[in-house]
């Protein structure tokens, strides 16, 4: 017990040490260096915004694509994200000091010394699991004030935040639940296109399922979490995007998810710590070259009938050998 209270007092003082260390090496000021925000008027916007959202139907792991998406789709509510912001006194709190959340200013190892149930343990433990990290989310040169860059810096920071607190995997299903979750809390637009987009991709791995007569059942899941998260969503008691998370890591989870009202637990229990599956692309070499993904399956089919890309060809036949 004696062994317990030291560890997690050394924590603490890592944690407020940690803050002290870097409170001046915060990602906002990339975002207010001098020629660093990219004016982008509608129509360009609008170009951005398709682009992005079919290559993530392709790739759903491309996170810039993600976040040209979260920028260019964010102008008609992003006012009401800041106004959220302001609502609260952390909220504002925030805005002055424009903290961020990355392993430059939070020690992830002390962290994980916190008791186990603890919002900041539990939080590093789902990163480790799910096997990602909180960098590199800080990309906001489309949006044009210094609260809007930092509100979307703060938006994709704490996005894994809330995993946590939803008890969701970094799984197709799991991203998808969240976004239904962001959808109806934050109403922002890009969540409501992974949502849909995420839907999409579940019916589509069943139909692939069902086609190989394997058990299909992301989609029926999807139906009963996607409710359960819009529910949770329209009634948490406090804007998540206010919410000074940097001073709730030693708060028990669970107190945490009763004082934001999300203690409901979900239809559909999923394992949060599972390690999310490697994504298999199909690849060939034709003409000496390689290719990923879907072109791949067109050479396999296709690529042999042009003699020009054919690799499968027998060597050209060599000058008879002389016989004298």
């Amino acid at each position: 017990m004696l062994a317990l209270r030291r560890s997690a007092g050394l924590a603490r003082r890592a944690l407020h040490t940690t803050a002290r260390l870097h409170i001046d090496r915060h990602a906002h000021e990339e975002h207010e260096r001098p020629g660093y925000a990219i004016p982008t008027p509608f129509w360009e916007r609008a170009l951005l915004g398709v682009g992005s959202a079919l290559g993530l139907l392709v790739n759903p792991s491309r996170g810039d694509l993600l976040s040209v998406l979260t920028q260019v789709s964010s102008f008609p509510n992003i006012d009401q994200l800041v106004e959220q912001m302001r609502a609260t006194h952390e909220g504002r709190r925030l805005l002055v000091a424009r903290p961020s959340i990355n392993t430059r200013t939070v020690d992830l190892d002390a962290l994980w010394a916190l008791p186990d149930g603890t919002f900041g343990k539990e939080w590093v433990r789902w990163l480790r699991a799910n096997r990602v990290g909180p960098d590199g989310r800080c990309e906001a040169r489309h949006m044009p004030t210094l609260e809007t860059r930092y509100v979307i810096q703060r938006y994709r920071e704490t996005h894994d935040f809330y995993h946590v607190l939803l008890g969701m995997p970094t799984s197709t299903l799991g991203e998808t639940v969240v976004k239904y979750f962001e959808m109806a809390h934050m109403h922002l637009p890009v969540a409501a296109l992974s949502a849909l987009g995420g839907s999409l991709r579940l019916a589509n791995d069943d139909r692939r399922a069902l086609a190989q007569r394997h058990a299909a059942q992301h989609t029926a899941q999807l139906q009963q979490l996607a409710p359960w998260a819009v529910r949770l969503g329209r009634n948490v008691r406090l804007p998540l995007i206010g919410i000074e998370w940097e001073r709730r890591w030693e708060q028990p989870l669970d107190a945490l998810r009763a004082e934001l009202g999300l203690d409901e637990p979900p239809p559909v229990v999923l394992d949060v710590l599972q390690a999310p599956e490697r994504t298999h692309r199909a690849r060939t070499q034709v003409a000496g070259r390689r290719f990923f993904g879907w072109p791949s399956k067109v050479w396999e089919r296709h690529g042999h009938k042009d003699a020009r890309h054919d690799t499968r060809r027998a060597a050209p036949a060599g000058p008879p050998a002389d016989s004298s």
